[in-house]
């Protein structure tokens, strides 16, 4: 069932030119998105360093202990 107004079409029959829509009420530009995505993946790969780097520098002080609880071994 088709909504009112709506008409189908065949492929063939609708345009395949880019027409930009006038008026509108878009706010923000291309450019702005884009640093705010940059923005966006530069905090994310800068959180997960962080991450990484405290759970590594707990498993260093939990290996150490481990490390101190065992004694003295003999390493080869």
């Amino acid at each position: 069932m088709l909504a009112a107004g709506y008409q189908t079409t065949a492929p063939n029959d609708r345009s395949t030119e880019f027409v930009p829509v006038q008026g509108g009420n878009e706010t923000t530009n291309a450019s702005t998105m884009l640093v705010l995505a940059y923005l966006f993946m530069w905090a994310i790969l800068i959180g997960f360093v962080l991450m990484s780097w405290l759970k590594q520098k707990h498993l260093d002080r939990r290996v150490t202990e481990l490390e101190r609880a065992l004694g003295p071994t003999n390493r080869t």
